[in-house]
């Protein structure tokens, strides 16, 4: 492995450049909620095991594919669905 040298160091830092860097202050953070509310966000959620198994069951219920072993639709398509089906039902 080769070895080189440090970068050549700048000029001495004088207190009215750190003075210039402190004043030039920042920009604010955009507000990510607002910008796009189209674009999909992340979350966890925590279910019980009996939750779960409720669901697997409701959702073997579901049309599949022929030929496929899988259910008919995923347990977060599953949840996605349920949500939105109340979030209409409180309107």
């Amino acid at each position: 492995m080769a070895t080189t040298l440090p970068p050549p160091r700048k000029a001495k830092v004088t207190e009215a450049d750190i003075e210039a860097v402190i004043n030039k202050g920042g920009s604010t953070i955009k507000d990510t909620a607002s910008s796009d509310p189209e674009k999909a966000k992340h979350i966890n959620v925590r279910l019980t095991g009996q939750i779960i198994s409720e669901i697997d069951i409701r959702r073997l219920k579901r049309p599949r594919r022929p030929g496929s072993p899988k259910p008919g639709i995923s347990i977060h398509d599953w949840i996605v669905e349920a949500v939105l089906e109340k979030l209409q039902s409180e309107k």
